[in-house]
């Protein structure tokens, strides 16, 4: 019943608690299901979306922490024991350690959170049982041995074992604070039905209610993993160190790169009002003996004017694109593991592009695909990397001074024929220049609009067309660069062009134009691409 044998003053409260009219037991049972119910949903979407992910955490931080003590231990192994060695390991293992050691305790902290849950669970459970059975009992006190008050008290008679365990939660004291460390106490985050069933789950959810392991002493895995039950670790501040360490940990390799690359910085005597840079890989792996040229699908074998047995064996190249005046200079730089500014062999090629007259350049974007970007790359690790589709892409403007009309157009064109000179670096203050050495005319390669225009220069490149837009000259079109993005991968290539109203033109840039056109269309119109939009 709810007469007390210890307290006897809190008969008459427990006796009122019970009978009033809100302690039916329709309300009960509806209040247990309900409560039942949304503990073990909880419950599984701990177990079902958060374990697993929990887990996955810590196996994951200790395969990096192994790979990251192998690969220090190798590295020491083959170069020494200098600090420089360890400088550039992409993956600090102390740092490795404090991040598996923090994901042990997140998931010993999350273990034992769910161990709360479950537990709650089951208290609450008692707890409701114990209150039912205790108001038909109290609701029976007094009646008729026959009467419906006694039937129902027998039907919803508890266990023993629920009324020891009940009793055993109940008669802790209540935990309404939690100690900070530091002398004071907060109740603030926590709610009575925790304090009564002294499961104090909000705990976990909040920041700095327990103590937890600095940085510095992640080394010390024992200290990290302490499993005392004197304070409850934080899931907020667990998840927050875990963020901290990675933040230190995965930024790493962008400093270890950046210490490691040797760079070059490069002057230019003559300036340029646009550039653009992609990277080649060169023929150093696929190098034939004799430096035939039969296949040089897959990657650069730059032309030049007499043979070289470096520029044939080069591993890849960095390539510049700029325009001075009426022309485009092609400038091939290459690469190697180390560069010396006093060396005797340093150099680089260089080509220009002649513009036809009455044409100007407005921007230059490199088209290419660098054979890691395919939509259904080659998954074979043995398999070696050939390059794509490779192209330069010139946005020009031609001004008809008898309309006074501008046409803008897109140019794309395949620069493997054109014909590069070989050149020393010249060292100014510890940087190397590119001289404003002229090239001869038959040196150069020329670009032609028309067949016929094709002249008795070594070289000379017919670029596709792509029609962009055709305007007054004082229009609002030309007050703004248009923006140019070619994807080689893809094949196709996007112009942004501003102005009253702002265009957008996509092309594929690998589309045959002489079959798409018309046989009555002059040259000029058949380069145009009919597909744009």
């Amino acid at each position: 019943s709810g007469r007390s044998t210890v307290v006897g003053d809190a008969s008459g409260a427990l006796d009122q608690f019970f009978t009033r009219a809100q302690m039916h037991d329709q309300l009960l049972q509806r209040e247990a299901r309900g409560v039942e119910a949304a503990v073990a949903s909880v419950e599984g979407m701990l177990r079902s979306r958060v374990l697993a992910s929990v887990r996955a955490v810590v196996y994951r931080s200790e395969e990096l922490y192994g790979w990251a003590r192998s690969s220090s231990k190798a590295s020491s192994k083959g170069g020494g024991t200098s600090g420089e060695d360890s400088s550039l390991n992409l993956v600090d293992p102390e740092m490795a350690l404090c991040l598996y050691a923090s994901s042990r305790a997140l998931f010993l902290t999350f273990d034992r959170c769910l161990g709360y849950v479950i537990e709650a669970r089951g208290r609450v459970r008692d707890l409701l049982a114990w209150m039912r059975g205790t108001a038909a009992r109290v609701r029976a006190w007094g009646t008729a041995a026959d009467s419906v008050q006694r039937k129902n008290a027998r039907n919803r008679r508890i266990s023993d074992g629920v009324v020891r365990r009940v009793a055993a939660f109940m008669s802790r004291p209540m935990v309404f604070s939690s100690w900070k460390g530091n002398g004071s106490h907060d109740m603030d985050h926590r709610v009575l039905t925790e304090c009564i069933i002294g499961m104090p789950l909000t705990d976990f959810f909040v920041a700095g209610c327990s103590q937890q392991p600095r940085v510095t002493d992640c080394g010390k895995e024992n200290a990290a993993l302490d499993g005392g039950t004197k304070y409850i670790r934080s899931l907020e501040s667990t998840v927050q160190s875990i963020f901290r360490i990675c933040t230190i940990l995965f930024d790493r390799p962008r400093s270890v790169f950046a210490q490691s690359l040797n760079t070059l910085d490069i002057c230019f005597e003559v300036e340029h009002s646009i550039i653009a840079i992609h990277t080649r890989i060169g023929a150093g792996p696929h190098a034939t003996s004799g430096g035939e040229r039969d296949n040089t699908s897959g990657f650069f074998l730059p032309k030049i004017n007499k043979k070289d047995t470096s520029v044939e064996e080069c591993p890849f190249w960095t390539l510049l694109a700029r325009s001075i005046g009426t022309a485009v200079e092609f400038i091939a730089l290459p690469g190697g593991t180390s560069f010396e500014l006093e060396s005797d062999n340093g150099y680089y090629l260089r080509a220009n592009l002649m513009i036809p007259e009455g044409w100007e350049v407005t921007n230059i974007v490199f088209y290419g695909d660098d054979g890691i970007s395919s939509l259904s790359p080659d998954l074979n690790d043995d398999a070696k990397i050939r390059e794509g589709r490779q192209s330069l892409g010139c946005m020009m403007k031609c001004i008809d001074s008898l309309s006074i009309e501008v046409r803008e157009e897109l140019w794309l064109f395949e620069y493997e024929d054109v014909v590069f000179q070989k050149f020393d670096f010249e060292t100014i203050h510890d940087e190397v220049a590119i001289s404003a050495t002229k090239l001869g005319r038959d040196e150069c390669t020329f670009l032609a609009v028309l067949e016929d225009e094709i002249s008795d220069a070594i070289v000379t490149i017919i670029p596709k067309r792509r029609h962009i837009s055709t305007h007054r000259r004082n229009s609002q079109v030309q007050k703004r660069r248009q923006q140019v993005n070619l994807c080689g991968s893809r094949g196709t290539g996007g112009v942004v062009t501003f102005g009253a109203p702002t265009s957008l033109d996509i092309f594929d840039l690998e589309e045959d134009e002489d079959n798409t056109s018309s046989g009555g269309d002059d040259d000029e119109s058949s380069q145009e691409d009919g597909s744009t939009t």
